[in-house]
C-alpha cells in the first residue's frame, strides 16, 4: 500500500514537471520564433506560460525538498532544518486559532468596516477615499483568508501555489488594461458618439 502510494506520488510529480517543461518550452518558442513582435498577445502568452511553468514546478520541488532530494542552498551546514520541520508539524496539529485570536481578528475586521462606513460620511477627495477603501479591503481579505479560511495554517506548497497566481493575474491585468484604450480608438468616431448618446 505504501509503496503504491509512493509510486503514484512520483508519477504525479513527474507529470507536473513534464507540464512545467512544456509550458516553459512554449514560452521560449514564442519568444524565439519569427512571429514574436512583443505585442499584447505575445506578452500575454509568454506570461501565462511562465506562470503555468512555475505553478507546475512548485509542488514537485517542495516534495523533493521534504524528502531530502533537494538541499537548501541558503541554509548553513549546521542549520536547524530539523527544528523547522518540527515547528511545521506542530502548526498542522493545532490547525486553527484560539477563541481569543479569532475574537481579536473579528474585532479588527469590525474596526476596518467601521472606518469604511465612516469614510462615506466625511468629505475627502475621491481618489484618497478609494485608496483607503481598497487598502482596507485588501487587509480584510487577507485576514479572512489567513485566519477564518485557515490559510495561515496550511502547507507552504499551497501558499506558494496561490500567491504567484494572484501576482501573475495582477500583472496580466496591468499588461492588458491599456490595450482597451487602443481598441476603443480603433472604432469609428460615429459609433463611439452613438454609444455615448444612448
Amino acid at each position: 500500500m505504501v509503496e503504491s502510494k509512493t509510486r503514484e506520488i512520483k508519477a504525479l510529480n513527474l507529470a507536473l514537471l513534464a507540464l512545467a517543461g512544456l509550458s516553459l518550452a512554449v514560452a521560449v518558442w514564442d519568444v524565439a520564433s519569427d512571429t514574436f513582435r512583443a505585442g499584447t498577445d505575445d506578452v500575454f502568452l509568454v506570461l501565462v506560460c511562465l506562470m503555468l511553468a512555475l505553478l507546475f514546478a512548485i509542488p514537485p520541488m517542495m516534495w523533493a525538498y521534504s524528502n531530502g532530494m533537494l538541499k537548501n542552498p541558503f541554509a548553513d551546514e549546521a542549520g536547524d532544518e530539523g527544528g523547522a520541520a518540527v515547528q511545521t508539524e506542530a502548526a498542522h496539529e493545532t490547525h486553527g486559532g484560539s477563541n481569543r485570536e479569532n475574537i481579536i481578528v473579528w474585532g479588527g475586521l469590525l474596526a476596518l468596516t467601521a472606518i469604511e462606513v465612516f469614510l462615506a460620511y466625511i468629505q475627502i477627495p475621491t481618489t484618497l477615499m478609494l485608496i483607503i477603501l481598497m487598502g482596507a479591503s485588501i487587509i480584510k481579505a487577507a485576514l479572512i483568508v489567513a485566519y477564518f479560511m485557515h490559510l495561515k495554517f496550511e502547507r507552504l506548497s499551497l501558499i506558494l501555489t496561490i500567491v504567484p497566481t494572484i501576482v501573475a493575474l495582477l500583472c496580466l491585468f496591468a499588461v492588458l488594461f491599456p490595450d482597451s484604450f487602443r481598441a476603443r480608438n480603433l472604432r469609428p468616431a460615429e459609433a463611439v458618439q452613438q454609444v455615448e448618446h444612448e
